[in-house]
């Protein structure tokens, strides 16, 4: 996800509803025990398999999706996760409130940790903040109609629950032409992190996880090079601040494959993709390297989003598909082999919404000593599961064809990646 003052046409795999300015898991199982990643703790009891019903065509391809997903995970042994849902706040609010409050009741039935989009200082006419900022700028703590149905089904001992933050990924290259390693923007002007009033906000409203987005060129200007000092302190700090207001942190690294070289000082721009020979994609494994051990002694640091949407890649179709695979398992290699133990999020190659989850990849791909890896999905209810919510509830619900049963058994799912608790 990213930042847009406009709506964009969709482009590839972003096709997101984000805007831009003008200016533009588990628990750690660390020594300390902190977070351990583990079955539900003993005593939890698992509630029984229950059917959800749904209203309309809409809500119910919404659930039948998440059966999917749940389905791919359960065949495959794994563990899963939603790292992005998101509905518009717009003239049918309504209906996609209550589309949404089913979809959570689904999630809730399956045992899914869940992050909502988003939270952040969008502008006031950004359909898709549950929280924004009010009359102080800096501070997000003004709720959006979204905010009833996150803070109504929020965490519990089996799965937690949260938002994105997504302010450390204004202003990039999906949004800013001018974006470059080289330029990567004014921090506290096009992008940032937030002040330690939001996370106490957030935390009083029952958030408990908060998927934190970075920005691969800002942290890591040159790819295999060193991490900046300056980013990597402000990224600490907000981890930190976060710890402090007892919340717990996914390191979301907000891209999708691509890599914007050069620009300002730095010379050309030039737009590098994953698996090419101008950024392989042990690449990314040596970002993830380097950040692991950056942020190891970190505690609110519960789990690493190895890419956002890896979509951008140096091949489509299955050959992508298959670019990610590798990436992916060098990515959690190199976190292993830094004696990190948090637990790690894989997306999928497109189509990653629950609804189709598993046609890119039929089985799960990634081996990981420790078992601590969940796969990450992301839900938008709109026909193309674009995010940008272009059509009116009565004309996307016109559009499902073929309509899926309007009631799904939903079995729960016996384990859980991520740190539970209230």
């Amino acid at each position: 996800m990213s930042f847009r003052e406009v709506w964009l046409p969709p482009s590839g795999a972003q096709r997101r509803r984000v805007w831009c300015l003008a200016a533009s898991a588990a628990y750690v199982a660390a020594a300390l025990g902190l977070l351990a990643v583990l079955m539900i703790p003993a005593g939890v009891p698992l509630p029984a398999v229950r059917k959800v019903c749904t209203s309309d065509a809409l809500e119910a391809k919404a659930v039948a999706g998440l059966a999917n997903f749940a389905g791919w995970l359960r065949r495959n042994g794994t563990y899963g996760f939603i790292g992005e849902v998101g509905w518009p706040s717009n003239r049918d609010s309504g209906q996609w409130n209550r589309l949404a409050d089913t979809w959570y009741t689904a999630a809730d039935r399956i045992g899914l940790p869940v992050t909502a989009w988003a939270a952040g200082s969008w502008p006031a006419d950004y359909p898709m903040a549950i929280y924004r900022s009010g009359p102080d700028p800096a501070t997000v703590n003004v709720a959006g109609p979204q905010a009833a149905v996150v803070e109504r089904h929020g965490s519990t001992d089996r799965y937690p629950r949260g938002v994105n933050l997504a302010y450390g990924s204004f202003g990039a290259g999906d949004s800013n032409a001018a974006f470059g390693a080289g330029n990567p923007g004014r921090y506290g002007l096009d992008y940032g992190y937030e002040v330690p009033a939001t996370y106490h906000d957030l935390a009083a409203r029952g958030v408990r996880l908060v998927r934190l987005a970075v920005n691969w060129e800002r942290l890591q200007p040159v790819p295999f090079g060193p991490l900046s000092g300056d980013e990597l302190a402000r990224v600490r700090s907000a981890f930190r601040q976060a710890g402090q207001a007892g919340l717990t942190v996914l390191l979301d690294l907000h891209g999708y494959g691509d890599f914007f070289a050069g620009g300002g000082s730095h010379g050309q721009l030039r737009r590098l993709v994953l698996g090419s020979p101008a950024l392989p994609t042990t690449a990314l494994a040596d970002f993830w390297q380097r950040t692991a051990q950056a942020v190891a002694d970190m505690p609110a640091v519960v789990a690493y989003g190895i890419l956002n949407e890896p979509t951008r890649l140096a091949a489509g179709g299955r050959a992508g598909a298959r670019i990610w695979e590798r990436a992916s398992q060098q990515a959690v290699d190199a976190i292993r082999r830094t004696g990190a133990t948090a637990a790690v999020m894989i997306s999928g190659y497109l189509p990653m919404g629950p609804p189709a989850w598993g046609q890119m990849h039929p089985r799960a791909w990634i081996r990981d000593p420790l078992g601590r890896v969940a796969y990450e999905s992301h839900a938008y209810f709109d026909s193309d599961g674009s995010g940008r919510y272009l059509a009116s509830y009565a004309d996307e619900v016109r559009r499902v064809d073929p309509v899926p049963s309007r009631c799904q058994w939903l079995p729960p799912l016996a384990v859980q990646v991520l740190p539970t608790g209230r």
